[in-house]
């Protein structure tokens, strides 16, 4: 894997709408992006109970590094060039607590998958 992998829950609205907002953010295409329930996310995964998966969003790094919720954000955040911003990480919980509400009032469309 050359780049890291964000790994969203792609039957949420608002988590397809924050995906398509990081995925137009990478201008340099540093990151790759699947859903989680797609197939080639499974091996990123395996260490991750399948009743767990999609209580938060997670960062596949190349090393082998799997992160998630504010951990996740604040990485893709420093990989986004703007590692001064890491500390938004903390505010994650509060957002993904709201995300079916926060659905409501974003756009709707297709989440990216930009894979490998």
């Amino acid at each position: 894997m050359a780049r890291p992998v964000v790994l969203y829950d792609g039957d949420c609205r608002f988590c397809r709408f924050a995906a398509r907002l990081v995925e137009r953010l990478d201008r340099r295409r540093r990151l790759a992006f699947l859903p989680l329930d797609d197939p080639a996310a499974e091996p990123f995964l395996a260490g991750v109970s399948p009743h767990e998966r999609f209580d938060s969003m997670r960062l596949a790094e190349p090393d082998g590094r799997l992160l998630a919720a504010g951990d996740a954000l604040a990485e893709l955040i420093a990989h986004l060039g703007a590692p001064g911003l890491r500390f938004l990480g903390r505010g994650y919980e509060i957002v993904a607590r709201r995300r079916g509400l926060l659905g409501r009032i974003v756009p709707d469309g297709d989440g990216p998958r930009r894979f490998p």
